[in-house]
């Protein structure tokens, strides 16, 4: 099936939430299409607690304590605080926290195909990655909430935080006030600086909580889109294998806005993967817009991808103008950014408009009526030239003598 097939077939399994029978059932059909390609495929289970909306609603809510609890007693309402900040930051790191803890736990599953059998050894593993899940819908996910984050983000340059580095900035704020309080200090100042960064975690509170309970999206373009070209490209290697890398795929559970399927995946194979043999490439929404290349990701501080992999994809944006490919500095989860806070090589590609927004993302519209096929195929085509130029480093490195 080519890329649009795959959507097609996949937009029958609408509002997959992470451990849902919805989220099961695509994934059984994804490994049965993957095996009609005569591809090995088998699903890998695992429990998570998948609502990050709800664990950093916890967090906040934590941290709003803290503060009420400092107006009486400065050292312990600087503890609470201190508890929340500490717990947001493992969260964003290792996805586990206090927080996470207070979530519902979902069974959720991979969808993991290696490379074929017989294949030769090769020197590097390319692990291709999308999440098959579907994300919920959200007030702060409207266009124009969007609309005002990216006007933000290039007015300042893109120095400004992900948005849960912004939660960071107001307990570490909060924080400081409770022990500055500590000190004995209780002017009206005190009370003062305390209501912005109040303010707005409360605002932050009642955003997560109705994301926490909202509807889930149809999910065509984000990220189902994802999916096919992982798949169509994949295909595509497997007809004409690269010369010096394997190509693995991973289909990625439970992962929308927290990455927990391929934390799950690396997991499992703990100690297997290091900087030296392994690559990986996350395929992001697809589904219109212009195609780009992740800079940066991440919600808490947005972390640079390897710079070799993003000296490829300028290189083929230089080369290919035709493409429109572009550079694009996110600041939320992408499909490969577990990869990267584990420090492995990896890159994300995908397709935004020209404000830097992924179109219908974590809307109702995101439907299958809406997807641009032109986009899809322009992805499958981006991602061969991105995997034809890392093959060529990997051939230039090889015919070059290693020194002792």
């Amino acid at each position: 099936m080519g890329a649009f097939e795959t959507l097609a077939g996949m937009s029958r399994f609408e509002r997959r939430a992470a451990g849902s029978d919805a989220e099961r059932r695509a994934a059984n059909w994804l490994s049965d299409e993957l095996r009609h390609a005569r591809r090995e495929a088998r699903i890998e289970a695992f429990w998570c607690r998948p609502n990050w909306a709800l664990t950093h609603a916890w967090h906040v809510g934590i941290g709003l304590a803290g503060t009420l609890v400092a107006v009486g007693s400065a050292k312990t309402g600087a503890a609470v605080i201190l508890i929340a900040l500490a717990s947001v930051i493992a969260d964003a790191l290792f996805g586990r926290s206090i927080g996470r803890r207070l979530t519902p736990e979902h069974a959720s599953q991979n969808v993991v195909s290696p490379v074929p059998d017989g294949e030769p050894p090769k020197r590097v593993r390319l692990i291709v990655t999308a999440n098959y899940d579907a994300g919920r819908t959200g007030v702060v996910f409207r266009d124009r909430a969007r609309g005002m984050t990216a006007w933000l983000r290039r007015r300042t340059r893109g120095l400004t935080p992900g948005w849960l580095g912004w939660i960071v900035i107001a307990l570490v704020w909060l924080e400081l006030i409770a022990l500055v309080r500590i000190g004995g200090s209780g002017a009206t100042a005190i009370g003062l600086a305390q209501l912005p960064p109040t303010v707005g975690l409360v605002l932050a509170l009642a955003a997560l909580l109705e994301i926490a309970g909202a509807e889930f999206s149809p999910a065509a373009g984000d990220n189902a889109s994802g999916v096919a070209v992982a798949i169509a490209l994949v295909r595509a290697l497997d007809a004409a294998p690269p010369r010096h890398l394997h190509v693995d795929l991973v289909l990625q559970g439970a992962s929308d806005g927290s990455g927990v399927g391929l934390s799950r995946y690396f997991e499992r194979r703990r100690g297997r993967f290091t900087r030296a043999d392994t690559l990986v490439l996350g395929v992001a929404a697809c589904g219109g817009g212009e195609l780009c290349w992740w800079s940066a990701d991440g919600p808490l501080v947005p972390l640079g991808f390897f710079a070799p992999l993003r000296r490829v994809a300028a290189e083929i944006a230089a080369r290919d103008p035709q493409l429109a490919l572009r550079s694009h500095a996110g600041r939320g989860t992408t499909p490969a950014l577990p990869a990267r806070l584990r420090r492995l090589p990896a890159i994300t590609i995908g397709a935004t408009d020209e404000r830097g927004v992924v179109p219908r993302s974590h809307q109702a519209n995101d439907t299958i009526d809406a997807v641009d096929v032109s986009t899809l195929a322009r992805a499958v085509e981006a991602g061969l030239l991105l995997v034809d130029g890392i093959d060529a480093v990997l051939a230039a490195e090889s015919r070059v003598p290693t020194r002792a």
